[in-house]
């Protein structure tokens, strides 16, 4: 018995296992497109006042793997670039996201917000971080609400956003109703745009995201970044970039429509003085959307900081998961080669199965299972 186990783990030492939400272990996504998640007034494309609204459909379209058994399935939200004015939920960047995200395990869902900006307003480009803040908001809470529905686990949303789509999740993440902007509440021919929660659907579950992959985004005030947010967040940044700033300044480095805002490298160190879970990569010399896109469309298709990008994001989002109990086969608190050594005991017969040993969740407790645990041992 010794000797087969001391086989077994030479041998699996040099055997790579694929780790559903790591990698890409299924072949073929289906895509549910134009689902309704809400309804909001929209404006014009160009405008100068925001009485003319009229109503539409937000819509996202769903990723996900085909013929998966898997429920309680975490979800990842993608949120195009495009300044406010421009991007669509089917952008060159987002659709390859989202499929790769859904081949990994996941929920992939790639929404559409409401666009809109006047440039010649020096609080408008608020406003419309407003209005995308309260759609994703929407979304967060349809996801919540259908969650048995979707079989995804209503924990585990995540936010994943380029550019715009950034600024939306990192205010969503980190701000609330007494910190909305003066400019929010409206005046003359602007509305009051309302609570967070208060447009798109009437479903009251909580909007908040559970863990956040930001990439070339900012917030508009770092204080309203505080200790019991806590979403753990992952950012990514060109020192470059003069769209919007990686530490802090104006987007488009010039005085039109939105104000100063504070970029990765302020983030970053905000959320580690405050003992949030975060990481940041900021890039020498690369500018803005460095992994190959203008506006969410691939210039010359995406580059290597692309899939570096996600490398690094899906094993950041994998720690969130929460899937420790899974692996830990004696039970002790921990994961090591004990509990190899326990797994390898159960598939010969000679301890009980628990619900902790089918570490690849496909509902067997087989030599797969110590492959992916050894994996998962060697990664710590």
């Amino acid at each position: 018995m010794k000797r087969f186990i001391i086989f077994i783990l030479l041998f699996l030492t040099s055997v790579h296992s694929e780790v559903r939400y790591i990698d890409e272990i299924f072949d073929e996504v289906s895509i549910t497109q134009d689902v309704v998640y809400g309804n909001a007034p929209d404006l014009p494309f160009v405008f100068f006042f925001e009485w003319n609204t009229v109503d539409i459909d937000l819509e996202m379209d769903i990723y996900q793997p085909l013929n998966d058994t898997e429920i309680q399935r975490p979800v990842i939200i993608f949120l195009h670039p495009g300044a406010f004015f421009s991007g669509t939920k089917d952008s060159d960047d987002m659709v390859s996201l989202s499929i790769s995200a859904a081949k990994r395990g996941y929920v992939a869902i790639s929404a559409s917000y409401r666009l809109g900006l006047n440039i010649v307003s020096t609080y408008s480009g608020e406003r419309a971080v407003y209005r995308g803040v309260q759609d994703a908001s929407a979304l967060v809470r349809y996801l919540r609400h259908y969650h048995e529905e979707l079989n995804i686990n209503p924990d585990q949303i995540f936010i994943w956003g380029s550019s715009a789509g950034s600024f939306i999740g990192l205010h969503l993440a980190y701000s609330d109703d007494s910190e909305r902007p003066e400019s929010s509440y409206g005046s003359g021919n602007d509305p009051d745009l309302g609570c967070i929660n208060c447009e798109g659907n009437n479903y009251e579950q909580n909007s908040k995201p559970n863990a956040l992959v930001s990439c070339w985004g900012a917030i508009g005030d770092l204080d309203w970044i505080e200790e019991d947010d806590n979403v753990p967040t992952i950012l990514f940044h060109g020192d470059a970039d003069i769209v919007v700033p990686y530490d802090s300044g104006l987007p488009f480095t010039i005085n039109i429509a939105l104000p100063v805002v504070y970029g990765s490298s302020q983030i970053f160190n905000k959320l580690n003085s405050l003992n949030i879970e975060t990481e940041a990569y900021i890039e020498d010399g690369e500018g803005h959307e460095y992994w190959g896109s203008l506006n969410g469309s691939w210039i010359s298709g995406p580059n290597e900081y692309f899939n570096q990008i996600q490398t690094d994001s899906y094993n950041f989002l994998y720690n969130q998961l929460d899937l420790g109990e899974i692996g830990d086969v004696n039970q002790d608190s921990e994961i090591n080669i004990i509990d190899v050594v326990e797994l390898v005991s159960i598939i010969l017969g000679e301890s009980n199965s628990n619900d902790f040993s089918d570490i690849n969740q496909d509902n067997s407790v087989d030599i797969l299972d110590v492959i992916q645990l050894v994996n998962l041992i060697l990664s710590f």
